[in-house]
Formats: C-alpha cells, structure tokens, sequence
C-alpha cells in the first residue's frame, strides 16, 4: 500500500477529459443535450415538471461565435453548485438508470472555446449561481512545461463563481460556450448540427416526413415495449426532429423508396435485450457516403452511442458482427438496447467490454446475418428480372425491325436474332432462382422486396416464351441495306464497321438504328 505517497491527477488529465475524449467536436451537442434529459426526468419524477414540458433549447450566436444550451429540468441547488459542476469524474447518478453518469461530459466544452460558463437555480431558492471555468487560461497553463500543479490546484486557478438573487420558482440549467475557437467552426454550423442532433438527440419523429411511425409504435405495444423517451428540442427556435424520411433523398442521387419498415426484438436465451427497426428498400447498392441518414444506429435511451458506423465494423472484439464491411451501409435504421446492464463507455463510442456486451454482441451477430441474407436476396431478384427484361427487350426490338424493314443486312438480323436466342438460354435459370429466392419471402422484410420485383416482372415481361424463338429465314420486307445507293451503302459499311470497333454492342446500336432510319425516310 502507498501509505507514504498520496497520488494527485496532472494538470493533463483536465486535457485529456475534455479535448480529447473524442474525434468529432460536435459531440458536445449529444453530452449537453444528454445532461440535459437527465435533468428533465429528475423533474418530471419529483412533480417540479409536468411530463411533456421538459425543453431544451440550443441557441447558436454566429457572431458572438457563442453556443449555449439550456434546460427547465431541475436545476442545482446552491450548496451543490461547486461539487457537481467544479468536482470531475464525481457524479452520483445512477448509471444503469442516467443517460449521462460519469461527470465528465461537461468539460467537452473546454477544449472548443474561451470560456464555459454554467448557470443554474433550482426550484424553490431565490439564487442563480454561475460557475465559470476560463479555458484560455487552461490552455496557457497545459502548454506550460514548467507547471507541474495538480488538476484540482489548476481548477481553483481557472474557475470562478457567483450567486444572485431569483425567482424561487425558475428552475433551469444553461451552458455557454463564450467566443467558440477559429479552428472550431463546425460548431457553427447550423445546417450540419441540426442534421446531427436529428441523428443523435432523444427527438421525435417527423410524421409528416417518415410515414411508417405507426409500424414502429404498433410493434413497440405489441410487444409490450415502453416508446423510448422523447424530449422537446430547439436549435435557433426551430424544433429538431429525427431526420428519417420517406422517400430517403441523397444530394445528386435520384430518391431511395422506402417500401416499408420491419421492426424485430433482439433476444439472446430468450432475455430481450432490445429491439430494432429498418426501412426496406430495393437494395440496390450500399447508400452513398453523403447520404447523412445511412447505416443502422445504435442507441442508449434514444442517444445515439458512437457515430453513424459504430456497428459497421468492430475491432474491439476482432471478430465482425456484419458479414461484410459494407453490409450496415445498406441500410437506414436503429437499435435501440434495453438491457441496463448495457453500460455505454467512457467516450460513448460503444459499451464496456463485459458479459452483457459479450451477448448483446452474439445477439446481434445472428440479425445481421439475417440482414446480410435479405440485401443478397434482394440482389438475386433484381439480377434475375434484369436477365427477363433484356431477352424480352431484345425479342421486342427484333420483333419491331422485323416489322418495318430496318434490319440493315442479312448479318445484321442474324446477330440479333443470335442475341435473343442467347438470352432467352438463360430464362429457365432466371426463373428458376427468383422461385427459389421468393420462397424465402415468407420473412416480412423479404416479403416487401419480392411483391416489389413479383409487380414489376408482371408488368415488364408478362409474355414469357413458351415456344423456341424460330423467326422466318428472311424478313418478308427485306433489308434496308437493298433500299440505299450502292455508294452511300459502301461508306455506311465502314461507318458501321469502325463503330463496331470503337463501342461496345448497347452504344453502337442505337447509332446504327439512327442512320438506317435516316437513310431509309430518304
């Protein structure tokens, strides 16, 4: 034992639980805004607040270059306003039970800005008190080699408090980050933190932009889940909610249709140790990087845990819970856990690495699995339709030349009466794998996909062969090429034969159709 020796933290570790605890500055939203909920519980569950009056507002100064976050949850008494707000790491809420638990999360603000600045009075004391900690002055000490003060010497030194009268029935808790850094200017980003909050904070969804909250709550009182927490959120006076919408819109991409949503619970021996919901779309690629809605999402108490990809890939335990990289990048989604035991880490990136994490994560494996199956299902119909529509793309075009005389040699319909006879070849393989595919659509989710590409192939190809493809030997109206001046015939010739050469048979085609019938109205 250290009888003779009492260990002191560094001035450093001020820095360390600040700055750099985490890579994306705008997590500062997500640990205000989650203190915040706390604080509104705390006053819904002691009467101070009736439930669905909790408010947080977030105001964002461009040019004061001032954030500040503000609540009417229950506020800090005066006795306690310097331990919770000047002690570090010294939290007493429960951390089975509070979003945030560990006392830290208020310093994210001292590595962005000059200043951080609480302000606070609970309901029935006529006091606000406000502690400040200058982090200018923080930072002019850490850089200061020669400066071995331990961190609570360093706290006295940077922080300063203050009391005045208030009304005894105001109760609220509000941050400010004073004079936000140059190099910080994400922070001031009002478009990007809206669409981060939308993603992360414990908000509402928009009905009018998502048209499957039904299906979610539906499933949410039929399994007997409680709804998850929601909380009233304003950035610059406007109300943040999630930012799912149907159908999904991708900047230079053409809109995803979204055909539905599948909620399922996450079990492992048969505990509940969660639930999830995804949309369903037709899976036709991994969603694009600027697509700021993509990937499953993982959430503790309706906060996201980590960034958009927490679950993409997992090097924590070595072993991938996706099948493939890629896989999440399919979707738009969220978990949601409900296992207490599930005790998010220090940096909230993922949970501490323990046996209910260890379960949660076997748990998870098997319905990505699942996942992994639905988009290559997916992939299997879409591939196979494609097979049926080009032969019967291609019957239908011979077929329509045949008609109007625009075949242009006889080399010309025999090549495309060979393109036909080679699709077709691979019909009964086509057909066979969508039956074998659409026998798994007993599944919800598969289930929506297939009745997406069963109607379309209805539609698109509703006349497949039952005979051979056997046309005449010789088109009844001749060849195109019979009805051109022999000189115009011979310089049509290399045309053709250079496009041949220079494009591959979908590019050079259509040139071709379009001189024959230029020369043909001729």
């Amino acid at each position: 034992m250290l009888q003779d020796h009492e260990p002191i933290f560094g001035k450093n570790v001020i820095e360390t639980l600040s700055e750099g605890m985490y890579d994306n500055p705008l997590f500062l939203f997500r640990e205000y805004v989650q203190n915040s909920a706390d604080a509104i519980d705390a006053a819904e569950s002691t009467g101070i607040l009736k439930k669905g009056y909790g408010q947080i507002v977030i105001t964002i100064d461009t040019e004061s270059r001032n954030i500040s976050f503000e609540d009417n949850g229950t506020g800090i008494p005066v006795k306690l306003v310097n331990k919770m707000l000047a002690n570090i790491g010294d939290s007493q809420k429960d951390r089975k039970s509070n979003k945030g638990f560990r006392g830290i999360g208020r310093l994210g603000g001292l590595g962005y800005c000059q200043k951080v600045r609480f302000e606070t009075s609970a309901f029935g004391e006529n006091y606000k008190s406000t502690l400040e900690w200058d982090a200018k002055t923080l930072h002019d000490i850490l850089a200061d080699k020669d400066e071995h003060m331990h961190a609570g010497q360093l706290i006295k030194q940077i922080t300063t408090t203050s009391t005045r009268e208030y009304p005894e029935k105001e109760h609220f808790f509000k941050v400010t980050l004073v004079n936000v850094n140059k190099n910080s200017d994400e922070l001031l980003d009002t478009e990007e933190v809206r669409k981060y909050l939308s993603m992360v904070a414990p908000v509402p969804f928009d009905y009018a932009k998502f048209q499957y909250v039904d299906d979610i709550e539906r499933f949410l009182q039929e399994e007997g889940i409680s709804k998850p927490n929601e909380y009233q959120l304003y950035l610059n006076g406007d109300e943040i909610r999630k930012g799912y919408e149907t159908p999904l819109k991708i900047e230079g991409k053409k809109d995803v249709d979204i055909l539905g949503v599948v909620c399922r619970p996450i079990k492992y021996d048969d505990k509940v140790l969660g639930w999830y919901w995804f949309c369903v779309s037709r899976f036709e690629g991994v969603l694009p990087k600027n697509c700021w809605q993509r990937c499953i999402r993982l959430r503790k108490s309706n906060i996201q845990i980590g960034e958009a990809d927490c679950l993409s890939n997992h090097p924590k335990r070595g072993l991938p819970l996706w099948r493939e990289d890629r896989g999440n990048n399919y979707f738009i989604g969220e978990i949601h856990t409900l296992d207490v035991d599930l005790i998010p880490n220090s940096r909230r990136d993922y949970f501490n690495q323990d046996e209910a994490c260890r379960n949660f994560e076997a748990a998870l494996t098997l319905e990505f699995k699942n996942l992994h199956d639905l988009y290559h299902s997916a992939s299997v119909l879409r591939s196979q339709n494609k097979v049926l529509q080009d032969a019967h793309e291609a019957k239908k075009d011979f077929e329509n030349k045949e008609k109007s005389g625009a075949f242009y040699s006889p080399e010309d319909r025999t090549e495309a009466q060979n393109k036909v006879k080679e699709l077709e070849s691979k019909i009964p393989a086509a057909q066979k794998a969508i039956e074998k595919t659409l026998k798994k659509s007993n599944s919800g989710a598969l289930k929506l996909v297939a009745d997406e590409y069963t109607e379309e192939l209805v539609n698109s190809y509703d006349t497949i062969p039952t005979k051979p493809f056997k046309p005449d030997l010789t088109p009844t109206k001749g060849y195109a090429k019979d009805n051109i001046d022999i000189e115009v015939k011979k310089v049509l010739d290399v045309v053709f034969e250079v496009l041949d050469k220079m494009l591959p048979p979908d590019k050079a085609d259509p040139i071709h159709n379009a001189i024959i019938k230029r020369f043909i109205k001729k």
